[in-house]
């Protein structure tokens, strides 16, 4: 279990980060003001809640599948969020210059045009945030069927003190 939680640290270090640095490119690109920090801090949670539906969902329907399948899963959901850290900051940028926003930035459409691109583009990497939980955890009650009760609360204490790591490094 030990190996589980330095990943659940390193996973939730990396996210706080990746939040951090998204909504510092996000508002270099869309501007500093209340809505749009709003807009990126919803679409990050938004995105971590749909994950962790859809990944319950999706591990509840397979629960036949062995230990391996699920930590190969969560492997797979890790690697594609590590992803993120090379391809979001440059699409955040892209999308201003895309949208070519000419409008005011205190304006309606503006920020709905703005929200939509900055969705688009964290929406997918959020939510596969979201569904590491319950793929990992798939993985470890197929593994260690005795240690599934307690993994959970030990697990996310990593993810916790490993996202408050992230905050306070970047």
């Amino acid at each position: 279990m030990i190996l589980f939680f330095c990943f659940f640290f390193l996973s939730g270090f990396c996210s706080l980060v990746y939040q951090v640095v998204w909504l510092r490119v996000a508002m270099a690109g869309f501007g500093v003001t209340t809505p749009l920090i709003s807009v990126v801090l919803s679409i990050f949670m938004a995105g971590l809640a749909f994950g962790s539906w859809a990944g319950g969902r999706l591990v509840k329907s397979l629960e036949r599948k062995p230990a391996r399948f699920f930590l190969g899963l969560y492997g797979g959901v890790e690697f594609f969020i590590g992803v993120s850290g090379i391809v979001v900051a440059p699409l955040l940028r892209l999308g201003h210059t895309l949208l070519g926003l000419q409008t005011a930035w205190d304006s309606s459409a503006y920020y709905l045009v703005s929200a939509g691109w900055i969705g688009l583009v964290l929406l997918p990497f959020c939510t596969l945030m979201g569904a590491t939980f319950p793929v990992a955890m798939a993985g470890i009650r197929a593994a260690f069927p005795n240690h599934s009760l307690r993994s959970f609360s030990y697990l996310y204490v990593a993810n916790v003190v490993g996202a408050t790591a992230g905050v306070i490094t970047s």
